[in-house]
């Protein structure tokens, strides 16, 4: 196989992998940008250190790119979590987000005896992680075969994993800056309530807001633009929220990591 269809394989591969895998571009960034928002002056200043002045929403969508590479594969399971019929997270050998956000933040908690370049590293695991582990379409029940339900949105072939990631937030087209300044209106009190919880606790209300919509979308189905309006704005009211306490969890673990 010569040059130019070694690289066209890859770029099609990499293409499947972000539309398998993501919140799409503007959730993670959404995400990040809310987290952002909600770092203290201090936690800011170090982890743009170490991510060469960039911010955290510069590399939200990293992990997406970089998993189809031999050097990142291992990350490839901690995109998304089991769990049962009850919407309950499980330790899972198929994958397991969960997993893969205790081990990146143990790393990010010896940050002062890692180099730059794995701290960044793990930063940027990390803050994409999070938003994956707040998608409702990254909670995986086997009764519920998600990517095998198929049917068209006003002419969009989708199936229900690639609803949740990259349809459902397409209704404002709003990009980042608007997904906080739209989203992130809550008091400190409030704030610091929605924050709370360990990750086996989020992964858990992912999975039962994401068992709650299994009567949504059928398979085989035509959706007219309408009921296609209808549809998206139920999930709106699920993501939404989403995108919002996955900022402030995030947000709230790196200034126990990085304000001190």
């Amino acid at each position: 196989m010569n040059r130019i269809k070694r690289i066209f394989f890859l770029l099609i591969a990499i293409s499947f992998s972000l539309q398998a895998w993501s919140w799409g571009n503007i959730g993670h960034d959404a995400v990040a940008h809310i987290a952002e928002r909600n770092l203290t002056p201090r936690a800011k200043e170090r982890i743009e250190k170490y991510l060469d002045g960039h911010s955290i929403v510069y590399y939200a969508s990293w992990m997406d790119f970089v998993r189809a590479t031999p050097e990142y594969k291992y990350s490839s399971p901690w995109h998304a979590s089991d769990v049962n019929k009850k919407g309950e997270y499980y330790r899972s050998n198929v994958r397991d987000a969960v997993e893969g956000y205790k081990t990146v933040l143990r790393n990010l908690r010896k940050h002062k005896n890692l180099s730059d370049s794995v701290v960044a590293v793990n930063l940027k695991l990390f803050v994409h992680i999070v938003g994956d582990m707040h998608c409702p379409g990254h909670a995986f029940y086997t009764g519920y075969p998600q990517k095998d339900i198929y049917f068209d949105m006003n002419g969009t072939k989708l199936n229900v994993h690639t609803f949740w990631d990259d349809f459902c937030l397409e209704h404002h087209k709003w990009q980042f800056l608007e997904y906080g300044n739209q989203l992130d209106k809550f008091s400190d009190s409030e704030k610091k309530e929605m924050a709370k919880g360990e990750p086996e606790d989020w992964m858990d209300q992912t999975g039962k807001l994401m068992t709650s919509t299994y009567d949504w979308l059928e398979d085989g189905m035509k959706y007219n633009k309408n009921e296609m309006f209808a549809i998206r704005l139920k999930a709106e009211k699920i993501a939404h929220p989403q995108l919002v306490r996955a900022g402030y969890r995030l947000a709230r673990i790196l200034n126990e990591v990085f304000d001190y």
